[in-house]
């Protein structure tokens, strides 16, 4: 009986194991555990296959070749790291960089033969580890095989990066002045050997009157490399690919050479990665960012994963296409900025004077805006009010000379003072609540301004930037709405006319407000929304649509938002924007529209915006409604003649 249970005790582990193995994602690191370049790479995959298979696991692996002084050993260890998936192969098999992949290829690897092999970030040409080893102080670029080549021998794709040898040779060329030599320095590991020998062809064939000088790391020591850093001229291009050996420890020695390398040059250093970019001498040079390569690699990942025979995915090669520059050092050197590449990321660039002081600005602009209209209303209300007390004297004296006027006339006094009372009443309530509306940003732009020079970590100051934006963006937005108002009531409101079509007018609303949402609501437009040509003034209506999508995406915390449009009859066009929202109470649709009408008060805004989209509504020929049930959502409509003459007008 013990003997039987302990049968099928073995037999469901085993099967455990299975499983536990097919539904898995195995990716093995050329380098350690703390090599940042790598790590970045599978955490960008690890993302990627999380995001779209949750279910799949994804294993890591590090072949750490920097800590193996003979390249030998790649094989060996490669076949004890692979040793724990022989009896059940993941789904799929990632190797990042040249020497993971030279050493899968001089491992026994016979039980992963049907396992679909990604080649991510290694060098378009390759070689055996055992000519790697004979040949290496003898290399010649015709010693490598293409690595489409080697391929064929798995069921493989890849993702190939080759260095921007003509990008660099240009880069030093337009950068030193007077040159006359190019020095590369590069290390005895593949990656050294390799781009050492890409290098050399290329300055000898493009640049055959500059003198080529290496210090190649299978003849020279980090001493001695030390050494004849100082001897190295201004006007040579230097060129650091990688410096790792074993003398002083790999790691060791790569700090102890970026460490000392400071100021021992007239001239400064180009390099291959970002990892100098903070020291004294290192100006930069051509790569792209680790993502980029855990992006490509996880395309192929998911399209294998997905039924694509890894045989049909055509492999990809790469060139490291983005420019980097040290700033700092850029500037110490003197060199010429014009003579940099079209597109040039600088790293640690100063701010500029508006980046720095930009909400400053905003909010001194905006108090002296604000203090104006407060200035233009008190005039305008004070003109009527007088207009109004004139009217009444007049009226008076009329009326003492023609009794029967006077009915008439008591009449209309009663009206004009009613509206000037009115007019000042409503002045009244827009300063007061304009006062509250504007303060509210204000003191958040100058309060979270004061104190970002104090914050310590970034995500806090990123929080702080980001809510002095936001509140920018609503003193800028009551503004506009305040300068809308003030021209609807002199009389200027300005339109233009010209042909549009109405999808497309719809379309970017949509797509410039998409990202305003709240995490779970979807804002769309209507499937049935076909082509529907206008001629109409396209920003009062974008000003109209934009206005009703940014109040459904207030009031609506989950579910959707959808804008839409359909022809109403033959003169006129109707537009909606429908939500999930919250609704609108019955008692407060009918004063919806109203100037300074708020469904809530502690939602930001004015109230002005509904009324002013109601009278460009009007001014377009058509009429403005909705259709609303509280707790269920909203529905705003509105109506505008389809043509209108192809000329500017003021109302």
């Amino acid at each position: 009986m013990v003997r039987c249970f302990m049968i099928i005790l073995f037999f469901t582990l085993f099967h455990l194991e299975v499983l536990s193995n097919a539904n898995k994602v195995l990716v093995v690191s050329s380098y350690g555990t703390d090599y940042q370049w790598s790590n970045t790479i599978m955490n960008t995959i690890g993302k990627q296959l999380k995001d779209k298979h949750p279910s799949i696991e994804f294993s890591r692996e590090f072949l750490s070749s920097e800590m193996l002084e003979d390249s030998d050993s790649w094989g060996n260890k490669m076949s004890v790291l692979l040793s724990n998936y022989k009896k059940n192969p993941p789904l799929a098999i990632i190797l990042v960089s040249d020497e993971a992949w030279m050493g899968y290829q001089d491992a026994d690897v016979s039980a992963f033969k049907n396992v679909p092999l990604i080649l991510c970030a290694v060098k378009p040409h390759s070689i055996s580890i055992s000519d790697f080893i004979t040949k290496r102080d003898s290399l010649h670029l015709s010693d490598f095989t293409p690595t489409v080549e080697l391929m064929k021998n798995y069921r493989a794709t890849a993702v190939l990066r080759e260095m921007n040898v003509p990008g660099y040779l240009s880069l030093m060329e337009n950068l030193i002045s007077g040159l006359n030599r190019f020095v590369f320095i590069t290390d005895s590991r593949f990656y050294g050997v390799y781009t050492h020998l890409l290098l050399q062809q290329e300055a000898e064939r493009s640049y055959p009157k500059i003198l080529v000088e290496s210090i190649d790391g299978r003849f020279v020591s980090t001493d001695s490399l030390l050494s004849l850093l100082p001897t190295i001229p201004s006007t040579a291009g230097v060129l650091l690919t990688s410096w790792l050996t074993g003398e002083y420890g790999f790691e060791f020695s790569k700090d102890y050479l970026y460490s000392s390398i400071e100021n021992k040059l007239s001239t400064p250093i180009f390099i291959t990665n970002d990892i100098g970019l903070e020291k004294e001498n290192f100006v930069g040079g051509y790569y792209n960012d680790a993502s980029f390569w855990g992006n490509k690699t996880s395309d192929q990942l998911l399209a294998i994963i997905n039924g694509v025979m890894p045989e049909n995915l055509k492999p990809e090669t790469y060139y490291d296409s983005q420019c980097q520059i040290a700033w700092k050092v850029f500037q110490h050197y003197g060199l010429d900025s014009r003579r940099l590449p079209a597109k040039v990321d600088f790293f640690n660039a100063p701010e500029s004077f508006w980046s720095v002081y930009k909400y400053y600005i905003i909010a001194v602009i905006s108090v002296f805006l604000v203090i104006l209209l407060f200035y233009y209303y008190t005039l305008r209300s004070n003109f009527k009010l007088q207009q109004a007390q004139r009217l009444l004297l007049n009226s008076v004296n009329e009326a003492q000379a023609a009794n029967d006027k006077l009915k008439k006339t008591q009449d209309e006094l009663i009206v004009a003072l009613h509206k000037a009372e009115e007019s000042d009443r409503l002045k009244s309530a827009f300063l007061a609540n304009m006062s509250h509306e504007i303060r509210t940003p204000l003191n958040a732009i100058v309060g979270f301004s004061g104190v970002l020079d104090e914050v310590d970590t970034k995500e806090e100051r990123e929080e702080y930037v980001d809510l002095i934006h936001r509140n920018s963006d609503l003193l800028l937005q009551l503004l506009s709405d305040i300068l809308d108002l003030s021209r609807i009531e002199a009389g200027v409101l300005e339109f233009t006319f010209s042909k549009t079509d109405a999808h497309k007018v719809c379309n970017n609303v949509v797509v410039s407000l998409s990202n305003k949402c709240r995490s779970g609501v979807k804002l769309y437009l209507a499937p049935s929304a076909n082509s529907m040509p206008l001629c109409t003034d396209v920003n009062r209506l974008m000003q109209v649509l934009i206005n009703l999508v940014n109040n459904a995406i207030k009031f609506t915390s989950e579910g959707s938002i959808e804008v839409g449009y359909f022809s109403y009859n033959d003169e006129l066009a109707e537009f909606y924007v429908k939500d999930t929202g919250i609704g609108i109470a019955a008692e407060k649709q009918a004063v919806i529209f109203d100037r300074f009408t708020k469904l809530n008060n502690y939602v930001e805004g004015t109230g002005l915006g509904l009324s002013i989209c109601q009278t460009i509504v009007s001014l377009l020929g058509g009429e403005m409604g909705l259709e609303s049930e509280e707790g269920t959502g909203s529905r705003f409509w509105f109506r505008i003649l389809k043509n209108q003459n192809a000329v500017e007008h003021k109302f």
